[in-house]
């Protein structure tokens, strides 16, 4: 089966989802009951920027770069301080209320202008990010011909946070989809759903998503490592009200107060860097990379790269959202990387 034509089955998954967003009645996603038909008139509507920047963490493989850890929790503990002095009447206001407004100066509709890459992209170092801008295409894997827009808009520069490294989209997928995720999760637990069957809901939005507007419609790339940090996004805005130790908190005076300040490593790991979390790519999409990624094909054995991903095989705990994707890939209703696009297998030949 290619996955350029969906599959019955496939077909009835997507209207299952498409349905369940109706239900849910998420005003700020009702595009996704149609999602297929309205796919070009969307583009025409939001202008080419709706398209996620892709990006090469193979590049990354010849580098170390210095943690940014530090820079993205203060990203976000000062900006949740800021968001508090602003917004008015506390008192008034629950917890899941005041989560939503401060997640406005996190997240954006704009998933490649997002507030957290760039303030990353002023404060970090060459040390700390590499590429230092967007315009790398032509020493990417993306340097064949490929989508019209990667050479227009860029490729996301990696970072590193806890031996981990990813691209900077990461973040916007984190900061932006994680609040799409939680107000899914949010209303479905509002209309008796389980917190599985809730986190469930949350995740398959992502799937649906991977497949059309951030996905294949503008890339022909299918990425588990956004699908995880989406997810970790959603752990995120969970965190603002949840736990013992959740990130906000109550005073006596009733004001919501900064309780623990958040830190990346929390939610960071090895499957967000997509060498090692693999994407899958439309087939004439694959084609295109494969002769750059040959050009790793010496490097993917060595010391350090095997260090760097016996690291993160270690380190790395699987999130409930790579669990549940895995039985839908074995089921066959999401793709698989590793039977035909595997670097193993590619170097081999």
């Amino acid at each position: 089966m290619t996955w350029e034509r969906q599959s019955r089955e496939d077909k009835r998954d997507s209207s299952h989802l498409r349905l369940n967003l109706l239900m849910l009645n998420l005003r700020d996603f009702s595009y996704a009951s149609s999602m297929m038909k309205l796919i070009p008139l969307f583009i025409l509507a939001v202008s080419f920027k709706a398209f996620a920047l892709e990006t090469d963490n193979y590049i990354v493989w010849k580098k170390e770069l210095k943690d940014s850890s530090y820079h993205i929790n203060r990203f976000f503990a000062e900006g949740i301080e800021e968001a508090l002095l602003k917004i008015p009447d506390h008192s008034e206001k629950s917890c899941d209320q005041m989560t939503r407004i401060i997640a406005n100066d996190f997240a954006s509709f704009l998933v490649h202008d997002n507030p957290v890459e760039n303030w990353l992209f002023e404060v970090l170092t060459d040390e700390e990010i590499f590429p230092d801008n967007l315009k790398y295409v032509d020493k990417s894997i993306y340097r064949e011909p490929y989508r019209f827009y990667i050479p227009w808009f860029g490729l996301a520069p990696n970072i590193q946070a806890n031996g981990y490294y990813f691209g900077t989209d990461k973040l916007s997928h984190f900061a932006s989809t994680g609040m799409t995720y939680y107000k899914i999760f949010q209303k479905a637990l509002k209309l008796k759903k389980s917190r599985e069957e809730a986190m469930k809901m949350a995740i398959d939005y992502g799937v649906l998503d991977e497949k059309s507007i951030h996905g294949y419609l503008a890339s022909g790339v299918f990425s588990y490592a956004d699908l995880e940090s989406n997810y970790q996004g959603l752990q995120f805005y969970l965190r603002f009200c949840e736990g013992h130790n959740s990130y906000l908190k109550k005073t006596s005076q009733g004001e919501w107060k900064l309780r623990t300040r958040p830190d990346i490593k929390d939610y960071v790991s090895g499957y967000w860097d997509e060498s090692f979390y693999t994407s899958y790519r439309l087939s004439g999409d694959w084609t295109k990379v494969t002769t750059a990624l040959k050009d790793y094909c010496p490097l993917m054995n060595s010391f350090p790269v095997k260090k760097r991903m016996q690291s993160y095989q270690s380190r790395s705990l699987m999130s409930f959202s790579i669990l549940y994707l895995n039985e839908k890939r074995l089921s066959g209703k999401i793709p698989d990387p590793t039977k035909s696009q595997s670097l193993t297998d590619l170097c081999s030949l």
